[in-house]
């Protein structure tokens, strides 16, 4: 019967198992695993045994069968471990190297060429790596990686270009067979940048301590809470006086040694600078040993990451000296030079504190009577004397609490706090003036000086430093006109003159703002009742109190300048309405309007009228001027003279208000008006008083004769209009008739209005 194959192969084993030379490649190429090839072998060894040839040659082809399989078997596993050592080394980001036991390079990864900074690969094979490295330290580690053990070290050593590195390096034992060590494995890693960055942060962190040991500045640096101190410079022992054991015992010791009154702004401003996240900055006292103090100035800086504050860096200086230079330049800024006492400035301070904290006081306006004359007659050096003298008395005269102050020249400001009544003002008013008129030596001379005072009141005369300014001003020169050396409190004739002087300063914004209008009073013929000419009338359309007649702000532009600047608008604006009028009402013959002294004085008003008319495009004779006789007789050549050149233009002339001046018929006759305005103070008693009809008559008659027209005002009841018709007046104008109105009311009621006059 025939045997299998295996039975085969055992049996060939059994044969050749006494065949020891044969034996012995079997094992060497088991060892490589390739033990068929072995067994083989051993067969083949045996030839000389006999058998069969034809299972010899069977058995020698299954043999090399088997041989083949195992030799593409480790082919393919040799070739899978070269493609993943090859992946390895090309992902590896340091130096890899095999070196001999004698410390020589074997092979080297292209990363580690290019780290070391080689041509090739080759151009380092055989290369003595430890001679590359100063020191024991390279030499040592690689002994210990030779005895199995797995090491490190850090070094440095230059490049193949002769670049100094640094490097982390670690060793492992490559073992070959009967578990002995072959080769070392080296893994070098480039720490130059992060060597460098750690010698820079030390040189950093040198220079850092050496200014912090020799700088006065202190800085620290603190969680955004405040609750742990990360880093207190070496100045903090210097400026607080304090060790910096303390502070390490307790981290709020610092605190301690701040003024009570300092640490509350202090930590206000540490918060504010978290909560905001912007630098700021605070002063505050400490108080160190032997009741000494320091100021110091803190600068607040808020270290943000993420959005957030992460953490707060401060910087401490000494800021005694800065302070009292400040103060010293606030002393100075806030004192009068020559007498020491407050200057304008500081009085204006203190009486904004004052009035913010709403307790009543009195604030006193104080001028020396006459001092002119000291300095005109002893000179002012003299002078000087007399107000430090004046001075230092009105200081020792005050009462505790109060404030005394020089705002300039022979003025003097003086704050008394407490409520006041009549009384106790008299009595310190009278208690000054006495110390102001004692005698005063200047120069082996005395003199003898008196002063006027002005006295207002918080809250009753002002709730601001510039009102009660002004109202103690104002009372001080009423004080002036009662005869001087005496005082006067703020009274009803003083608020009369404020109110005149607010009302002067908003007419500035009112010609500005172009604030000012006019309202048109009606003229009517008295036989007929048609409405034949209009008299404008000057208005204010005052922002806050509406509209105000001329009686209230008139007065006022008359004893300022703004009355011909102002007359120059009501010129301009009553030509542009004498345009509209006559294209819609052509019976309106006549716009009269009203010209003051001043303005009747003015160079540029015939200029002004002349340009209004040819602006406008009418007719000169519809346009009328208003002038009171006191403006004619104040100067006749120069009145007579723009007279004409108002006349030569075809502007009509019209004497106001005639019968409350000179009337003297001597100027009527060399004036030659068009139109004479009887005044209302006739027309009111024209009706009852049987001479003022006889003297309204006479005056009618007489400008009759003259060919001039007369006009009465102020009409207000039928039994004057009765009365005016009765000795042929020609023209009314009044409150019966109609009041002042708009132009565009004027021109709506102008026929209904006609038919009532007639009547």
């Amino acid at each position: 019967m025939q045997r299998e194959p295996t039975d085969f192969l055992g049996t060939i084993g059994e044969n050749v198992a006494s065949k020891l030379p044969y034996l012995e490649y079997a094992r060497r190429f088991d060892g490589l695993g390739l033990a068929p090839l072995g067994v083989l072998i051993a067969a083949c060894g045996t030839f000389f045994v006999p058998m069969p040839w034809n299972i010899a040659l069977a058995a020698l082809v299954l043999a090399l069968t088997l041989v083949v399989h195992r030799m593409q078997a480790a082919h393919r596993k040799i070739f899978v471990a070269r493609q993943v050592a090859h992946a390895l080394l090309a992902i590896a980001e340091d130096c890899l190297k095999l070196l001999s036991l004698d410390g020589r390079i074997m092979c080297i990864s292209d990363v580690g060429r290019n780290l070391i900074e080689a041509e090739c690969a080759d151009a380092l094979i055989d290369i003595d790596w430890l001679a590359l490295w100063e020191g024991p330290d390279a030499r040592q580690a690689f002994e210990r990686a030779k005895a199995g053990e797995s090491t490190s070290f850090s070094g440095a050593c230059r490049t193949m270009t002769g670049t100094l590195k640094w490097w982390t390096s670690t060793f492992a034992p490559v073992y070959g067979e009967h578990g002995r060590v072959t080769a070392v494995l080296c893994k070098s890693r480039d720490i130059t940048a992060e060597r460098n960055l750690i010698d820079e942060l030390r040189g950093n962190a040198r220079v850092q301590k050496d200014m912090e040991d020799h700088v006065d500045a202190v800085f620290w640096t603190a969680t955004h809470d405040f609750r742990e101190l990360l880093h207190v410079s070496s100045a903090f022992e210097r400026m607080w006086e304090m060790p910096m054991s303390a502070l390490e015992a307790d981290q709020t010791a610092w605190s301690q040694r701040v003024h009570p009154d300092d640490i509350g702004a202090l930590r206000v401003e540490m918060r504010s600078a978290v909560q905001t996240g912007s630098a700021k900055q605070s002063y505050f006292r400490l108080c160190l040993p032997h009741e000494r103090t320091r100021w110091v100035r803190a600068d607040i800086y808020p270290v943000t990451g993420d959005g957030a504050v992460s953490r707060v860096v401060s910087v401490c200086v000494d800021a005694t000296d800065e302070r009292e230079r400040l103060q010293e330049l606030h002393r100075l800024a806030n004192t009068d030079s020559l007498t020491g006492l407050a200057n304008r400035n500081a009085m204006m301070e203190t009486l904004v504190g004052r009035c913010e904290a709403g307790t009543a006081f009195a604030y006193l306006f104080v001028d020396v009577d006459r001092f002119k004359s000291i300095n005109d007659t002893a000179g002012h050096i003299a002078g000087d004397a007399v107000l430090r003298t004046i001075a230092r008395r009105i200081q020792e005269a005050l009462p505790g609490g109060a404030v005394a102050a020089r705002p300039g020249g022979d003025e003097f400001t003086v704050i008394l706090p407490g409520p006041f009544d009549q009384e106790s003002i008299e009595r310190a008013c009278r208690k000054l003036a006495a110390a102001c008129h004692r005698p005063i030596k200047v120069d082996c001379k005395s003199v003898t000086m008196t002063c006027s005072i002005g006295v207002a009141l918080y809250p009753e005369h002002g709730r601001t430093p510039e009102a009660l300014f002004i109202s103690a001003d104002m009372a001080m020169y009423a004080a002036k006109r009662a005869g001087r050396n005496t005082f006067r409190v703020f009274g009803e004739r003083e608020k009369d003159d404020l109110a005149r002087a607010h009302l002067e300063s908003e007419l500035h914004g009112a010609i500005r703002d172009n604030q000012f209008v006019l309202h048109y009073q009606p003229q009517y013929r008295v036989k007929s009742g048609a409405l034949v000419g209009v008299e404008a009338l000057l208005r204010w359309n005052h922002p806050s109190l509406g509209m105000l007649p001329p009686g209230a702000f008139v007065p006022v532009l008359e004893e300022s300048a703004l009355i011909v600047e102002a007359g120059h608008w009501v010129i301009r604006e009553a030509v542009q309405s004498a345009a509209r009028l006559s294209g819609a009402l052509p019976a309106v013959c006549s716009v009269a309007l009203n010209v003051s002294p001043k303005q009747f004085r003015d160079p540029r008003l015939v200029h002004v009228l002349r340009q209004a008319i040819r602006r406008a495009g009418i007719d000169s004779s519809r346009i009328m001027l208003e002038i009171t006789e006191s403006a004619l007789i104040d100067n006749v050549d120069d009145a007579q003279e723009v007279l004409s050149k108002v006349r030569d233009m075809g502007v009509r002339i019209a004497i106001d208000d005639f019968g409350t001046g000179y009337s003297s018929l001597s100027y009527l006759a060399r004036f030659r008006p068009d139109v004479l305005k009887l005044d209302k103070s006739f027309v009111d008693n024209i009706a009852t008083d049987e001479m003022v009809r006889t003297v309204v008559e006479g005056v009618i008659g007489l400008a009759h004769k003259l060919g001039v027209t007369v006009v009465a005002e102020g009409v207000e009841t039928q039994d004057q209009l009765d009365t005016l018709r009765a000795v042929h007046c020609d023209k009314v104008q009044g409150y019966l008739l109609s009041r002042p109105i708009p132009l565009a009311v004027l021109m709506e009621r102008a026929g209904s209005v006609g038919t009532a006059v007639a009547h």
